[in-house]
């Protein structure tokens, strides 16, 4: 059965403490200041730095060239080499405009302002991509296999995080989206890994469910769309599937 609520965000999982950028001997000056303000000062920098790289979940070899990457003194701030840093002055200035322009056009004054920042689409992962999203990439470019791989590896490392939600629904959304390109036995995967990894919730099973019934496997049918009834005896749409499915074999 479709389904949909909102999901409240996790805890935000740190990357990189503030004191690795404290012990780093920055410049007086900084070189190179395209975005920021020129006269920006060490402190302000080391704090948009560090906001940058929690809200991405990076550390600063994703935008910086380094000679050693753990050691941030041998890191070369000023390049421009990598297209992430310049990738990333993009982004800076699309937020400044948000914040500073399209907000403002609201007309509705806070104290303190609502503000975008990294962290508001990024949430702690350097593509701002929904889970769903990703994991559609994965099953177009290796299959569904890799695509479930992928969602443990997700997992494993985001499961404390806000990165993505780990919860029912963006497994039940891939699933159907599957399932409306007629690719029935990569959404039943999918909704597999769902019932495996949420075994208390009803409306993965009745999804599942519904999968097998249109792979015909009617006998499977009714024993998911049994299932998420056990788990929510209201669930009208079990009910009605079970009677349709009554006598039916595989």
């Amino acid at each position: 059965m479709r389904h949909m609520i909102l999901v409240p965000l996790m805890a935000t999982v740190f990357f990189l403490p503030f004191e690795s950028f404290a012990q780093v001997p920055w410049p007086d000056k900084p070189e190179n200041v395209k975005v920021l303000p020129k006269d920006i000062s060490k402190q302000e920098l080391r704090r948009t730095m560090f906001q940058f790289a929690t809200g991405l979940g990076v550390r600063c070899s994703h935008c910086h060239v380094a000679e050693d990457v753990s050691d941030l003194s041998t890191y070369d701030f000023a390049s421009d080499e990598k297209q992430t840093k310049r990738m990333a002055r993009i982004m800076m200035k699309l937020v400044e405009t948000i914040n500073n322009k399209e907000l403002a056009k609201l007309g509705e004054h806070r104290n303190p302002a609502i503000e975008v920042a990294c962290m508001t689409c990024h949430r702690g992962y350097k593509k701002p991509q929904s889970l769903e999203s990703v994991l559609s990439e994965v099953i177009a470019e290796e299959g569904v296999r890799a695509a479930i791989q992928k969602y443990h590896e997700l997992h494993e490392k985001y499961a404390d995080g806000q990165a993505f939600d780990f919860g029912p629904n963006p497994l039940n959304r891939l699933g159907y989206q599957l399932l409306g390109k007629n690719k029935i036995e990569e959404a039943i995967e999918i909704f597999k890994l769902n019932v495996q990894m949420h075994p208390d919730a009803w409306n993965p099973n009745d999804s599942l469910a519904e999968a097998y019934m249109k792979s015909g496997n009617h006998r499977l049918a009714v024993i998911f769309y049994n299932k998420s009834l056990e788990l929510n005896p209201d669930n009208q749409n079990a009910i009605r599937m079970l009677d349709k499915l009554s006598g039916q074999k595989n």
